[in-house]
């Protein structure tokens, strides 16, 4: 008889596990679904933007990019930048200076809110850059993460993470 009340108690045990592990498991499905209404449209918005530096169309951004955009640089020593920075410095001077330009391998992923990590309708992407350079002819291929934020079908932040002074002196004219 005591050998069956331990067999009853392995038993109980054992489906007390699995119940556990199936709660848990519901409860990490259902929390990781939740996805900001919005983020599908912002990822066409941020297509739009890889475009732009694919085709070298500079009006494109203009169309895309809010006046109250907020810009963290990827140039060393930029940091944030307000809209004609991000336009001029940022966006006229890669549209202009590099052809064959290519994302490649882009993984869209959801934004979050900084405080709540609540899904903002925000877009992460990662992927590698790569083109040539229009002044040298030399190739470029970097690994490169962009942030964006939103607001009424335009970007109203972002900030571009590649080693941009690397890829620039790396497509440099040679030096005589």
């Amino acid at each position: 008889m005591e050998r069956f009340f331990l067999y009853i108690d392995t038993l109980n045990q054992f489906i007390m596990k699995k119940i556990f592990l199936l709660a848990t498991l519901g409860l990490f499905i259902s929390c990781s679904n939740v996805q900001n209404p919005d983020y599908q449209a912002n990822v066409e918005i941020t297509k739009k933007w890889i475009e732009v530096f694919e085709t070298q169309n500079f009006d494109l951004l203009t169309e895309i990019v809010s006046e109250d955009i907020t810009a963290t640089a990827p140039i060393y020593g930029m940091g944030q930048v307000g809209y004609d920075t991000y336009m001029n410095d940022i966006g006229k001077f890669y549209t202009d200076n590099f052809s064959n330009v290519k994302f490649n391998n882009p993984v869209f992923l959801p934004g979050v809110d900084n405080e709540t990590l609540v899904p903002n309708g925000g877009v992460r992407i990662y992927g590698e850059w790569s083109g040539t350079s229009n002044e040298s002819g030399k190739d470029f291929s970097v690994q490169a993460y962009h942030w964006f934020e939103f607001q009424d079908g335009k970007i109203v932040a972002t900030g571009d993470y590649f080693d941009a002074t690397g890829m620039l002196l790396a497509v440099a004219p040679d030096q005589d």
